[in-house]
């Protein structure tokens, strides 16, 4: 048991050192992957090196480069700026729709895409009277529940190491869970804080007027246009065809049931206008999320690794100490929120994920209730300063009041670590254990 224990602290400790150390966590763990693995585990080196999670690598390059390809060429700017002309003059529309948004640009391969989003926004929430705050939610829980779709990076991880592990989770099933948990978080927060910091947010300079909108003197306060060409190229036309061909392949084959290498597939379409456009995407390999691929396979080689020395099954022994399943998954939710708080959760979403295990193979649990709960409380309280999303939001507020987001949004965000668990626990995993 010793040195299960011990590989179980070094892992923690490897957490902890990247978390406040400016040290790579995927470096980290693959070197104490190898190290751990062939002295305390007693494996060869191919033995830890045959953890490494060559399918879940493809499925992170084939989607960041293609949509890399994407935001370089600017495809992806034409899209959103589309989708905001669209509104016209209707203010009100206009968290609604910078969530939704949002929700479509994390869709497309990554969670921090949506953070291009957020200073826009909060420049439209200053000048059309509407609150920051609001404006902020909208965006990171849009962002959130686009994480999970099933080509975006948080829904790849969950499905992919859930299925590594013999568990099916169904990822429109993931998806739909993760848009109808942020959407009831997007729209109470909008209740209860439709005016908050709205004054304190107002510019002293009116508001601009959409062109050729018909706006005047003493009429609602109108939106700001963005300057995106209204032209596309035609590398930029056959970039939205072929996204729009990845999600209908994608949609259309897991409805029908049958298995998709999303990875394959993106790699394909994505080497595909390569070979159609060999200048323009000379540069886009520099696209692909390098970083993650090696953050998620430094991970899930150390997790192979405990595996490998009976530390997961240790854990598993611990759960079954806990009497009641909802409880024990409920712990496990909260603490997947309260880690995640303060780092990575990509890097917990790889840890956590594999040591929910246990719980589910010991029965009275839905087995893929638990992992979505597991992984969207990890992601919900990403809002907090502490995150890249949650410090972007404050940052993109006016100076006045950065101070008083700064205060909300760590409130909003720490309160998740308990609600985020409740929700998700409640919608996911009781319906599961009454059925």
């Amino acid at each position: 048991m010793a040195s299960q224990v011990l590989a179980l602290l070094v892992l923690a400790v490897a957490f902890l050192v990247a978390t406040v150390r400016p040290v790579h966590m995927g470096v980290l763990a693959l070197a104490a992957a190898l190290g751990v693995g062939t002295t305390l585990g007693g494996a060869s080196l191919d033995d830890v090196l045959s953890g490494f999670p060559v399918d879940i690598m493809l499925l992170l390059l084939g989607v960041t480069y293609l949509f890399g390809i994407a935001r370089s060429n600017g495809a992806l700017d034409w899209m959103i700026d589309r989708l905001v002309r669209a509104t016209g003059n209707r203010v009100a529309l206009l968290p609604a729709l910078f969530f939704a948004l949002s929700l479509a640009v994390a869709s497309f391969g990554s969670p921090l895409a949506a953070v291009v989003l957020i200073p826009i926004g909060l420049s439209f929430a200053g000048r059309n009277g509407l609150s920051p705050v609001v404006m902020g939610l909208a965006m990171a829980t849009g962002g959130s529940a686009g994480s999970f779709a099933p080509i975006s990076l948080f829904g790849l991880i969950t499905t992919s190491i859930a299925g590594r592990s013999g568990i099916e989770v169904n990822p429109l099933l993931l998806f739909g869970a993760a848009i109808g948990i942020n959407v009831v978080l997007f729209a109470a927060g909008s209740v209860l804080f439709r005016r908050a910091l709205v004054a304190e947010a107002a510019p002293d300079e009116e508001p601009d007027a959409v062109p050729g909108s018909g706006g005047g003197a003493g009429e609602t306060a109108l939106l700001t246009r963005t300057g995106t060409a209204t032209r596309l190229s035609v590398f930029q036309r056959l970039t939205i065809v072929t996204l729009a061909l990845l999600v209908v392949l994608v949609v259309v084959l897991t409805a029908a049931g049958l298995e998709v290498n999303v990875g394959a597939v993106a790699l394909g379409l994505g080497v595909v206008l390569a070979l159609c456009f060999t200048k323009e995407t000379a540069q886009a390999v520099k696209e692909i999320d390098w970083s993650t691929i090696l953050l998620v396979g430094g991970i899930a080689t150390y997790v192979g690794v405990l595996d490998g020395m009976g530390a997961v099954q240790l854990v598993a022994e611990v759960g079954a100490a806990i009497p009641s399943p909802l409880l024990a998954a409920f712990i496990l939710c909260l603490c997947g929120g309260l880690i995640s708080a303060f780092g990575s959760t990509t890097a917990l979403l790889a840890i956590i994920i594999p040591l929910a295990l246990p719980l589910v193979a010991a029965g009275g649990v839905p087995a893929a209730g638990v992992i979505c709960a597991l992984a969207l409380s990890s992601s919900l309280v990403d809002i907090n300063p502490m995150s890249t999303i949650g410090a972007t939001v404050v940052a993109s507020g006016p100076e006045r009041i950065r101070a008083a987001m700064r205060k909300f949004f760590f409130r909003w965000g720490f309160s998740m670590v308990l609600v985020g668990p409740v929700v998700t626990c409640a919608f996911l995993v009781l319906p599961g254990m009454l059925a």
